[in-house]
């Protein structure tokens, strides 16, 4: 059965135009980012990820497992350019079933895609930690995007 998050992750899979750079690690934060715009601007994440804030970022386990358990996925351990170990994440060949998500949700990916693919990865993270979520909570705390988005749109209508 296929899951939202599946969905998600098939979608960004599909439209992020650099295949290679999407890690586990990049795709679990574009993820998040997509959780926090849809936060911002709809009160509520698109996923219903329990979000912490972990020593590499904003972090969710489930994302990689459930990706890891989609016939359509492929999750496959390779080396970084500089010789480090990464998990990969691709879809499989032939996988052209319609991707079902809703035109809300695919306007917040794209957002995100856009918003990120000229970035390498140092670049990407920088963006990452530079969302107030992290920038204003400390490391090893829960993250709770909806009330934080919250806290941002106040601090922001004060400016």
């Amino acid at each position: 059965m296929e899951t939202k998050i599946s969905s998600l992750i098939k979608y960004l899979l599909k439209n992020y135009p650099n295949k290679s750079e999407l890690s586990a690690s990049r795709l679990t934060k574009m993820l998040y980012l997509a959780d926090w715009k849809s936060a911002i601007e709809n009160s509520k994440q698109l996923t219903d990820a329990e979000w912490h804030f972990n020593h590499y970022g904003p972090y969710v386990d489930d994302f990689i497992k459930i990706a890891a358990n989609d016939d359509e996925i492929k999750v496959f351990s390779t080396q970084t350019m500089f010789g480090a170990h990464k998990q990969q994440v691709e879809l499989r060949e032939g996988s052209s079933r319609e991707i079902e998500i809703q035109e809300s949700e695919k306007k917040i990916l794209d957002f995100v895609i856009d918003s990120t693919r000229s970035k390498n990865y140092e670049e990407f993270i920088k963006l990452v930690y530079s969302t107030y979520p992290v920038v204003s909570s400390s490391r090893y705390n829960d993250l709770d995007l909806v009330k934080m988005a919250q806290e941002y749109r106040d601090i922001s209508e004060k400016f």
